[in-house]
């Protein structure tokens, strides 16, 4: 792409931020910054590998690298971009491909900032969203009436005090990242980079350099780069499933830890750092470590204040406040007017043991949006494993004005009469299938004129 049809492209869109242009690839052939919030971490990217430039990011969550896959643009799309070394931006991407016939030569990535303090947005199109979606979470996101929970929420608040190690541990899907993103955002660190890496996600080869960075020339093809602590310097770092980290990996990482500070790969120069670290574990802590999944001796430097997340079983009476939440949210995203969910949806959320926590809650909700049409959800527009089975049998069962208690027992019980009848070649046999005398059998035989064959 010519530079004279990219420098076309600002003039295009009412506000620009940032413009990045790759080739087929993913390599940066063009970077313009043009409203700088500080000092950029790679001054001069040309020539990068976009997700070299973006560590966090993957080939299915960078829009760039997904466009050049799929050959279909991203429109207004949010992501958490690490490109100053005071803060990491949370951005809306419009990235398209390049395109010479039928073939995509490249893509272009459009970038807006989008946090209020940073710039005015009150007449954007995308202050909306910005206010109802794109925020980052804070404490106040947190809706309870557990007593667990608010225990919490306060213990969190307090950890978000001080620089000691914070270490999150509950089931999947309990919030953990949420309780994670509050202590950072109620600390005096919320304006500094904040930055999640998953550990289950570093290859074993790259565990070093993903976290130290490296020096050019350490191995072939390296170049100098920064490591997650680096990038995080100042701010938070998100050790998210750290149980799944190559326990010789621990041992480099508690002594960054101890000492704030570490080499690059084949670097020579101490570097120091200031980093509060939050680690997350999705098993029961004391299984952690009697499986031998995490150093003692780190779980005890990382585990300076823990914080449990109590599954959503234990905290039922929040089910009502997360489904109108939800409700509220998926309102908004897809453009329709539910009101709430029916009285006997409600039970069964109620009884239901949610073994995949608030999020598989979440995603319940927004499946019975994509099917519903009513202002009210119902129990037939669920999903089939919500509802147990004795709960459909008793979903077949009504109570009209005919209705009859004393006719109802006889119905069920003539039925099961009548189904040891066909079970047994005799009446003895049915008696004894029953577990009743012959002669109490023979007496309600008579009673329901139920007929022998």
């Amino acid at each position: 792409m010519r530079k004279t049809d990219v420098e076309i492209i600002p003039t295009l869109f009412n506000h620009i931020d940032f413009l990045v242009v790759t080739d087929k690839e993913g390599y940066i052939e063009y970077y313009k910054v043009f409203r700088s919030l500080g000092s950029r971490i790679v001054k001069d990217p040309v020539g990068l590998h976009i997700l070299e430039l973006h560590q966090h990011l993957d080939e299915k969550t960078s829009t760039i690298m997904r466009v050049l896959k799929n050959k279909e643009p991203i429109i207004n799309e949010k992501q958490y971009l690490n490109i100053f070394k005071e803060r990491t931006v949370t951005v809306i991407s419009t990235t398209l491909p390049i395109k010479e016939g039928n073939e995509v030569i490249g893509a272009v990535d459009i970038n807006r900032y989008i946090y209020k303090s940073i710039r005015d947005i009150e007449n954007s199109k995308y202050e909306d969203i910005t206010k109802k979606k794109n925020h980052v979470f804070t404490i106040d996101d947190i809706l309870t009436k557990n007593d667990a929970m608010i225990k919490v929420k306060n213990r969190t608040l307090k950890a978000a005090q001080t620089n000691s190690p914070v270490m999150i541990y509950g089931e999947t899907g309990t919030g953990k990242e949420l309780i994670a993103q509050s202590i950072h955002n109620h600390s005096l660190r919320k304006d500094n980079p904040f930055i999640v890496q998953n550990c289950s996600a570093i290859p074993l080869t790259l565990g070093e350099s993903t976290f130290f960075g490296t020096t050019r020339g350490s191995f072939t093809g390296a170049e100098n780069k920064m490591g997650l602590f680096e990038m995080a310097d100042g701010g938070t770092l998100v050790l998210d499933e750290i149980n799944s980290m190559d326990i010789n990996l621990q041992s480099k990482l508690l002594r960054t830890v101890e000492n704030e500070s570490f080499r690059r790969v084949g670097g020579k120069d101490l570097i120091n750092v200031d980093v509060k670290l939050i680690s997350i574990l999705n098993e029961d802590i004391y299984s952690v470590l009697e499986n031998n999944k995490m150093r003692r001796d780190l779980f005890y430097r990382l585990g300076v204040v823990l914080i449990h997340i109590p599954p959503l079983r234990e905290r039922k009476e929040d089910i009502p406040l997360l489904v109108d939440s939800f409700i509220n949210e998926y309102n908004f995203k897809m453009g329709k007017n539910i009101k709430g969910v029916s009285k006997d949806v409600m039970d069964l959320f109620m009884e239901y043991n949610w073994p995949g926590n608030v999020r598989e809650l979440k995603h319940v909700i927004e499946s019975v949006f994509n099917f519903t049409e009513d202002d009210i959800i119902e129990e037939e527009q669920l999903p089939n494993y919500i509802i147990p089975k004795e709960q459909e049998k008793a979903s077949r069962i009504s109570i009209n004005s005919n209705f009859c208690l004393n006719d109802a027992v006889d119905d069920y019980e003539k039925g099961y009469i009548e189904l040891a009848l066909k079970s047994s070649s005799t009446i003895t046999e049915a008696a004894q299938l029953l577990k009743i005398s012959r002669q109490s059998l023979k007496y309600k035989i008579d009673t329901y004129g139920i007929e022998i064959k």
